[in-house]
C-alpha cells in the first residue's frame, strides 16, 4: 500500500511537471505517458512552443528539442475527453481559450461544435464574439441557448412555484390571464357537452384562475453591472429577468451598463439576443445607469430597483445621491454585490454599507434567495 501511494505521488509531480521531470523522477508509463503528453500540448506554450520533446539526451541519441507538435487541436480535444475527468476538462479547455489564446478553438466550427458547453466556454464566446465569423457565430448562439436553458430550467421551476400564491383561486374566467388552468370549473361547465358514444367530454370553454394583482402589478427593474467579473451575476439575472416579465404580477425591465447603459426590456423574450449585446469588461458608471433607471419609476410604492454591481465607481458620490434619491423617493432598493450559485463575489464592502445606512437592503445572495427575497416583499 505504501509503495502504490509512492508511485502515485510521483506519477503526480511527473504530471505537474512534465517531461522535464523524467531526469530525477524516470521515465512515465503506459497510463500517465498520453497523459503528460496532452498538457505537454498546452502547457508547453509557457516556454513558447507548441510541445517539449525532451533535451537531446535521450536513449539512442533521439533528436530532442522544442518543436512544432503535429497533435491538432481538435485531435487533442478528443482525447483529453477520453483521458481526464470532467472537471480537468473544462479547466484544460478554459485553459486553452482564455490563457493560452487558441482561438481557433472558438473560430473554427468543427472545434467550436465539440466543446463542452459550461460557464466558462459561455464567458469566452461572449469575449471573442466579434472575431466569429457568420458560419461560427450560428454555431456559438446555439451553445450559448444550451447553457443558458439549462440554468433557466432550473430558475424558472423555483420561480413559478414561490409566486403561484399570486393567482387568486377564488375567480376563474375564460381568459387566459394566468395561465393556470382552472381544472374543476372546466370540467364543471362542460359535463353538459359530455358525448356519450365516445365516452369522453368535449371542452367548448376552458376556464383559468385570475391574477391577483393583474390591475396593480410590481415594477421591478434589474440593473446590472457587465464588467467582466459578473459575468456569473449577469447571467442569472438576464435569466431572471425573462422570466419575470412572463409574469402577470410583474412588469420587468433590463438595464446593463459599464460606462454607457442599454435598456433591454424589449430583449426580454429572446435571452440569446441579451447575451450577445453583452460586452464584458471596461470601466462602471452606475450613477449613470441610476439616473436613467430613476426615469423609469412610475408608481414608487410598487417598484423594486434592484442593482446587481461590485459597487466599484469612479465617482462614488454621484453614484450615493442617486440611490438616495431612488430610496427617498418611496423605491424599494436592493443592491446585490454577487448573485452567483454560492452567493460569493468580491464587492465593496464601504459602499455596501453605506447603502444599508441609507435605507437599502444589501447582500451576496444566489438566485435562488433573490427570488425569495422579492417574494418577500411583493407579498
Amino acid at each position: 500500500m505504501e509503495q502504490l501511494d509512492k508511485e502515485y505521488l510521483k506519477n503526480y509531480w511527473k504530471l505537474i511537471l512534465g517531461k522535464a521531470s523524467e531526469t530525477n523522477l524516470g521515465n512515465f508509463n503506459s497510463s500517465t505517458q498520453e497523459m503528460s503528453e496532452l498538457l505537454d500540448f498546452l502547457y508547453n506554450r509557457e516556454y513558447g512552443d507548441d510541445i517539449y520533446q525532451g533535451d537531446g539526451s535521450g536513449e539512442g541519441g533521439k533528436k530532442a528539442g522544442r518543436g512544432k507538435s503535429n497533435i491538432k487541436v481538435f485531435k487533442w480535444l478528443k482525447k483529453i475527453r477520453s483521458t481526464f475527468p470532467e472537471k480537468t476538462i473544462e479547466i484544460l479547455e478554459k485553459h486553452a481559450i482564455s490563457k493560452y489564446k487558441l482561438k481557433e478553438m472558438l473560430t473554427d466550427k468543427k472545434i467550436l461544435e465539440s466543446l463542452e458547453p459550461n460557464k466558462a466556454l459561455l464567458e469566452t464566446i461572449l469575449h471573442m464574439k466579434g472575431e466569429m465569423n457568420s458560419e461560427v457565430l450560428v454555431s456559438a448562439k446555439i451553445i450559448v441557448k444550451k447553457i443558458v436553458e439549462k440554468i433557466k430550467l432550473d430558475l424558472e421551476d423555483k420561480i413559478n412555484s414561490r409566486f403561484s400564491s399570486l393567482i387568486n383561486k377564488t375567480h376563474s374566467s375564460l381568459f387566459s390571464a394566468s395561465g393556470e388552468l382552472d381544472f374543476i370549473k372546466t370540467i364543471n361547465k362542460n359535463l353538459k357537452n359530455y358525448d356519450l358514444n365516445n365516452q369522453q367530454i368535449i371542452f367548448e370553454d376552458i376556464y383559468f384562475y385570475e391574477n391577483v394583482h393583474k390591475k396593480n402589478k410590481w415594477d421591478v427593474i434589474l440593473v446590472v453591472d457587465e464588467s467582466g467579473s459578473m459575468l456569473d451575476s449577469l447571467l442569472h439575472s438576464a435569466i431572471m429577468a425573462s422570466i419575470f416579465a412572463t409574469l402577470p404580477a410583474f412588469r420587468t425591465k433590463l438595464i446593463i451598463f459599464d460606462t454607457e447603459f442599454v435598456d433591454l426590456t424589449d430583449y426580454l423574450d429572446n435571452i440569446i439576443e441579451i447575451m450577445f449585446q453583452i460586452r464584458l469588461g471596461g470601466g462602471t458608471d452606475i450613477a449613470r445607469a441610476l439616473a436613467y433607471s430613476s426615469t423609469l419609476i412610475k408608481n414608487p410604492s410598487r417598484t423594486l430597483l434592484v442593482l446587481i454591481s461590485d459597487f466599484y465607481d469612479w465617482n462614488m458620490n454621484d453614484f450615493y445621491r442617486e440611490v438616495a434619491s431612488i430610496i427617498d423617493g418611496g423605491s424599494k432598493f436592493i443592491g446585490i454585490g454577487a448573485l452567483t450559485d454560492n452567493a460569493k463575489g468580491d464587492y465593496d464592502k464601504v459602499a455596501a454599507k453605506k447603502i444599508a445606512e441609507m435605507g437599502g437592503d444589501v447582500a451576496a445572495l444566489t438566485p435562488e434567495e433573490l427570488i425569495d427575497w422579492i417574494k418577500n416583499i411583493v407579498s
